[in-house]
């Protein structure tokens, strides 16, 4: 059975009704929060309200439309998160979109709508459940990618937007620590979505897992549940924090002399050294 970490307070997750958000609001339901998911589609918002109610005992998930670039419609989205007890004791800044495409062809209309969406709504976000919780304090959690650091080419927009996001969680660390505001940020590898099921073939999504140290893609619940440490009592001391989870993607990876030392020790004890017996 899971600790219920999260019982009794109130969260809204953006983006929340498909791939990674889905996956933050199952964890933190199960955690035991409130949750409250936000997005321009209700129809998915609702799908996913009534697929997360049937799968969790005692889940308590509403929904409501909202564009995270619009200030007006945060606003909102805010307010009915914090209604059921006045006050708001997460937010998770999840919306985001990438434009792929080389420098020398993304226009400037490509590189609004990120910048709008990863940027903008981020600290929108940001900006209006920090003010809902500054009586108390909270916990706000955004979403990054590890090509905000392992830059991919062909995806600038994408990358730069994450990265300048970043530094803001960076910024809004500081500015928000006096009113106990905690703001942390994960660093998510490969995570299988509906978004990257339309974005990369088999081939590219398998390039993806080729290069990640242990061999796998990731869960949208495993991003979940490192929300969930910065959300709980665990993570009452942490903020201004970037939390890679990745498998390992993200580590700046050299060259290999596994060449030099299978000379120097033979190949028995390197095959033993870099070889699983089996596969885990």
């Amino acid at each position: 059975m899971t600790a219920r970490l999260l019982e009794g307070k109130t969260a809204l997750v953006t983006g929340g009704g498909t791939g990674v958000g889905r996956g933050i609001a199952r964890s933190l339901l199960q955690h035991g929060a409130r949750v409250t998911l936000a997005a321009r589609r209700l129809d998915v918002l609702e799908e996913t309200a009534t697929l997360l109610t049937s799968e969790i005992d005692g889940a308590q998930v509403a929904f409501t439309g909202c564009d995270v670039t619009v200030e007006e419609e945060v606003t909102a989205a805010v307010a009915s998160a914090a209604a059921s007890d006045g006050h708001l004791d997460i937010a998770v800044a999840n919306a985001g979109t990438g434009a792929p495409g080389p420098i020398l062809a993304l226009d400037a209309e490509q590189w609004r709508l990120v910048n709008d969406l990863n940027v903008l709504g981020t600290a929108l976000t940001i900006k209006h459940a920090a003010l809902a919780m500054k009586e108390r304090g909270g916990s706000i959690v955004t979403i990054s990618t590890v090509e905000s650091v392992k830059v991919a080419k062909y995806m600038a927009a994408y990358t730069v937007t994450k990265a300048a996001m970043e530094s803001l969680v960076h910024c809004a660390a500081l500015e928000l620590a006096p009113f106990a505001i905690r703001v942390n940020c994960i660093r998510p590898g490969y995570v299988p979505t509906e978004g990257t099921a339309l974005a990369f073939n088999e081939e590219d999504a398998q390039q993806l897992i080729d290069i990640t140290p242990l061999g796998r893609s990731g869960r949208a619940e495993e991003i979940g549940e490192a929300v969930v440490y910065f959300c709980a009592e665990s993570g009452t001391w942490v903020t201004g924090q970037i939390l890679a989870v990745d498998g390992g993607m993200g580590i700046p990876e050299g060259v290999s002399f596994e060449k030099l030392c299978r000379t120097l020790y033979g190949d028995e004890l390197m095959d033993s050294c870099t070889r699983p017996t089996e596969k885990r």
